[in-house]
């Protein structure tokens, strides 16, 4: 259902798509100021000092180079019921939550197609179109900790999984307000939970 209604999730092979084996963990910058990077982006998620001109929800991408990309989501209310009610069965929009994503950033893989380049894209504006504060890095051992602090919901690219250091699930669990994680399966475009 979810390939119908947010892309198809496979790899063809196509310039601009990410496919499994080009995906890897990007060069990013390392500034000092890490966690006030991420404070930001989880405060623009949420709609809090979003910048002039800026309006609506956003998914907030955290670039390699710790830039915020902002990826608007369609005006409220002009999704179809259809799209809205399997986003809503995920993670109900009652309660509003904070939802971390790991996936691949490399900023012309992103410019070039970017629901390619994150499968599970559409289901990340499906989250923040219903009101979730929702952003994605690449899960750099420099920024994990950073980029996990106080997210309720972690969603991992299956690809990035072996790019990423080996006690990833523990550090992001460590500083999740309530750790809820999943890993995305590209193959099967489905959501496993992380134990």
């Amino acid at each position: 259902m979810f390939k119908r209604l947010f892309g198809q999730g496979k790899e063809s092979g196509k310039s601009g798509e990410a496919a499994f084996g080009d995906v890897c963990m990007p060069e990013v910058d390392e500034p000092q100021d890490i966690e006030d990077v991420f404070k930001n982006a989880r405060a623009v998620a949420s709609g809090v000092g979003l910048p002039i001109g800026r309006s609506g929800r956003h998914v907030i991408v955290v670039t390699p180079g710790r830039l915020l990309m902002f990826q608007p989501c369609p005006p409220e209310g002009t999704m179809a019921q259809g799209q809205v009610e399997p986003i809503e069965r995920m993670i109900p929009s009652k309660v509003k939550r904070k939802i971390a994503a790991i996936a691949y950033t490399e900023l012309n893989a992103l410019r070039k197609d970017i629901s390619k380049t994150i499968p599970f894209f559409g289901i990340l504006i499906g989250f923040a179109y219903i009101g979730h504060a929702v952003w994605v890095f690449e899960g750099h051992k420099s920024a994990l900790a950073a980029g996990c602090r106080d997210a309720d919901v972690l969603i991992v690219d299956g690809a990035m999984i072996p790019h990423l250091q080996t006690d990833w699930a523990e550090v992001a669990a460590s500083v999740m307000k309530r750790p809820e994680i999943y890993a995305h399966d590209r193959a099967t475009y489905s959501l496993r939970k992380v134990t």
